[in-house]
């Protein structure tokens, strides 16, 4: 919602109409913010501070979520090894 309201502000008197129009309220942008972000509807003629603030979203949405999967991924993988330490390999 955050990030919907600022691309809000900064894209809603954006030169290029078609841009304009999907963020003409924050309801609006929050949904083409979300698609956006999830590749469906890749968006190119930000303004400059369209580009800025969509720049520190990509730099956002990596943290909240690339860290934490690569902490879960590395605890998974210590289980798995543990798991397989722990019973040895049967001979045929």
């Amino acid at each position: 919602v955050l990030f919907s309201a600022i691309l809000y502000y900064t894209e809603r008197d954006n030169p290029n109409l078609e841009m304009a129009n999907y963020y003409k309220s924050v309801p609006h942008s929050m949904w083409i913010t979300l698609l956006n972000l999830s590749g469906e509807c890749p968006l190119a003629f930000y303004t400059m501070w369209g580009k800025v603030v969509t720049g520190i979203i990509g730099l956002f949405a990596t943290a909240v979520f690339g860290i934490p999967i690569g902490i879960l991924g590395a605890g998974f993988e210590e289980l798995v090894t543990s798991r397989n330490e722990d019973t040895p390999d049967k001979l045929t």
